[in-house]
């Protein structure tokens, strides 16, 4: 998605209500913020009701038959699930995560690697730590590894190899990356996730705007009930993620441009401004202590209504 399709993205969610954030510390990773069809953890199906989200723990399996699921790793990582995909949660600490694909075909996407943190996936006879921020993909029907952005570090038996962006390689062999064509590469679940990026930065800026902290201490997964989704919330700064979409932190999200609305009286009518954090009502933040312990379209018309309709669709039951 290009940045002007972001800063598109970015104008819609301005126009929803923006006190609707609050930040929600976990210990660790698995939580499964979004299904789409037949998903089942151990077995039994999976349900989001309001704000009660179901968590894949050590040493459990999840599931998708005719359906994706999206699961939040330490704050800012995502594991997306495509159709006929199965994944175990080898641990679920923050400070070690790491997840084994046993079947089908996933992408995680880094958008920040806290400093304590470290996220790895195994398939196979292969394990592979995430190094950089980037977008990585695991076939394990195919015994695959891409990565589309980053910098990942591939080990199998005695053999170990740096695996950068635009770069492939099958984990029963040699483990020599080749290359690989990124276009021709992005298929279903591509999309999907890109999808869900999109929604996910609109509840990211509300979110934002509703803090009354402007530090955060650390990156944190953010509750929003508007959208009934957790979102990421950086702890400092602007970050974009390998789909070209900007995240912002309460302390940044001022610089997010918001066109003016024109309400009949005259001195409205000098144009679009830049808006400050200014909430209609706020939020407590709870920040984590540290980065170890850390924190877990729309078509033309009225705004409002149309950013309601997709809040509404993308939220997974």
């Amino acid at each position: 998605m290009s940045r002007a399709a972001a800063a598109l993205l970015s104008a819609i969610a301005l126009a929803i209500p923006s006190a609707h954030g609050q930040a929600v510390i976990s210990a660790h990773s698995g939580m499964v913020n979004y299904v789409e069809g037949s998903v089942q953890i151990e077995g039994q199906p999976v349900k989001i009701d309001g704000a009660i989200f179901p968590e894949v723990k050590t040493g459990q399996t999840l599931a998708t038959k005719a359906g994706h699921a999206e699961v939040l790793l330490t704050p800012g990582v995502f594991l997306r699930l495509d159709n006929n995909t199965t994944f175990r949660m080898v641990s679920n600490k923050l400070t070690d995560t790491q997840v084994e694909i046993l079947s089908g075909s996933a992408l995680v996407e880094v958008d920040e690697l806290l400093k304590d943190n470290r996220v790895a996936v195994k398939m196979g006879d292969s394990d592979t730590l995430l190094l950089k921020t980037g977008l990585y993909h695991f076939n394990a029907d195919a015994g695959q590894v891409r990565t589309f952005e980053g910098k990942a570090q591939v080990s199998a038996a005695a053999n170990s190899t740096e695996l950068k962006g635009g770069r492939t390689l099958l984990v029963g062999s040699s483990l020599t990356p080749d290359k690989f064509n990124k276009n021709k590469s992005k298929g279903e679940l591509y999309a999907w996730s890109q999808q869900r990026g999109a929604a996910l930065v609109q509840a990211n800026i509300a979110t934002a705007r509703s803090q009354n902290s402007r530090s955060l201490g650390s990156s944190i997964w953010a509750w929003n009930s508007y959208y009934g989704m957790y979102t990421f919330l950086p702890g400092s700064g602007r970050m974009y993620s390998p789909f070209g979409l900007a995240w912002y932190s309460p302390a940044t999200v001022w610089i997010v441009y918001q066109p003016a609305i024109d309400t009949g009286y005259q001195a409205a009518s000098s144009g679009p401004s830049w808006q400050g954090s200014a909430p209609s009502s706020t939020v407590s933040v709870a920040p984590s202590s540290n980065a170890s312990t850390g924190v877990v379209g729309a078509s033309s018309g009225s705004s409002s209504a149309a950013v309601a309709a997709s809040a509404g669709a993308s939220r997974g039951r």
